[in-house]
């Protein structure tokens, strides 16, 4: 619960609607509450960088939200910010994504007026947003020799998430995830070490790495898993590398196992601005007989330039389009588009993020080769990988008879 020491402030242009706020939030909560009628008022007020929470009326007179917004970025407002509209909620998500844009954090877009119930899901969002925040602030930030030491010591491991196919949910392969095993800091996440690789050149220890430990695993259960593709993620810093089709070409010779088998992710936001030198080296990938598959589709402006240039086989929607995708038509558009593109070019779709049976019926309906997400399985150890895959052969072996 928000406790006293919180403050809320309301900026709308309506004397009557902050009334009500004022109302609402005494009766509701501990919390202490400011309200004002004007933009230009409330950024004159010091009291603005104490909040906790700003309600923000996006259409006014004279200075309206959107420029609020605006200045509220040249000040480095830290505070979450809810949105307050009688627009329509599109009009409302385009301005919530303008916030984001401008670093702003945005923890809700609400239509007026706010009632109680409305009011209540707006604290739990703001809790989760505490929580996630005090989370942040607790993550270690580990050194350049931390992580080489970590590396010498084999303390990163390969994690498997299962990649099914959509229209029959048999597993088809899986994506393989980075995951610090650390001698005192626990299991350590992706987000606290791969951009500190990346900087110091130590990514390809990385993916070489992981894709040894996963051709390992292929070689010991090669009964088992000899069906399934496995993608292994690829820094575009590794495309710098002209040498990098013949070392990964390599160590797959080394295990056995044909490069086919193997397809590789890069993240298509990085791509841009080494587009000729990264063309020679994905073209020559190709040649050695690895898939290429383009991730987080969708989520830069050189998608569309991504797609015309370089030799992809696969292309993966990203979740943040996939989650919702049943409530919210905009999504669903941006999925249909991008699947119709996509079987034109001859390319086959991974949807990610699949979490609700709702989502996944919408992405089946747009047919999507696979998919990916917690409403399946999420990311687990190699032994539960093998477990799990046996367990599916198992299931539909049984199905079949």
């Amino acid at each position: 619960m928000i406790n006293e020491k919180h403050l809320i402030i309301a900026i709308d242009d309506s004397e009557l609607i902050l009334t009500q706020l004022q109302l609402l939030i005494s009766n509701q909560t501990p919390c202490a509450f400011k309200g004002f009628n004007s933009g230009l008022s409330a950024l004159e007020s010091q009291e603005l960088h104490q909040a906790s929470l700003i309600l923000l009326d996006i259409n006014m007179p004279q200075m309206d939200g959107v420029e609020i917004l605006r200045k509220f970025a040249e000040l480095s407002i830290q505070a979450p910010i809810a949105l307050l509209s009688g627009e329509k909620g599109l009009f409302i998500k385009n301005t919530a994504a303008l916030a984001e844009l401008h670093g702003l954090t945005i923890i809700s877009s609400l239509e007026k007026p706010l009632s109680a119930t409305k009011l209540k899901e707006l604290y739990s969002q703001l809790q989760s947003q505490n929580t996630s925040t005090k989370s942040q602030h607790a993550l270690q930030n580990y050194s350049k020799d931390e992580i080489y030491e970590g590396l010498l010591r084999e303390e990163f491991c390969a994690y498997f998430q299962p990649k099914v196919a959509s229209s029959s949910g048999a597993i088809i392969g899986a994506e393989v995830l980075a995951r610090w095993h650390h001698s005192t800091g626990g299991t350590v996440p992706p987000s606290q070490f791969i951009a500190t690789m990346e900087e110091n050149e130590l990514i390809h220890l990385l993916s070489y790495s992981l894709l040894k430990q996963t051709l390992s695993l292929l070689s010991y259960n090669r009964d088992i898993l000899k069906a399934l593709q496995f993608s292994i993620n690829l820094s575009v810093k590794e495309l710098e590398d002209i040498k990098l089709p013949e070392k990964l070409e390599s160590i797959c010779e080394e295990y056995c196992t044909p490069t086919s088998q193997i397809t590789l992710e890069l993240t298509e936001s990085h791509l841009l601005d080494n587009i000729k030198r990264a063309l020679d080296v994905l073209l020559r990938l190709k040649l050695k007989g690895f898939k290429l598959s383009i991730d987080d589709f969708g989520t830069e402006y050189s998608s569309i330039k991504q797609l015309n240039e370089l030799p992809f086989d696969e292309l993966k929607i990203d979740r943040c389009f996939v989650d919702g995708c049943s409530t919210q038509p905009n999504k669903r558009v941006i999925i249909a588009s991008t699947c119709e593109m996509a079987h034109q070019l001859g390319l086959e779709v991974v949807a990610e993020g699949v979490e609700e049976i709702e989502d996944l019926v919408v992405v089946q309906s747009y047919e999507v080769e696979s998919v990916q997400g917690y409403y399946y399985y999420p990311p687990c150890t190699p032994s539960e990988f093998l477990q799990t895959v046996s367990e599916s052969a198992l299931q539909k072996s049984h199905s079949s008879k």
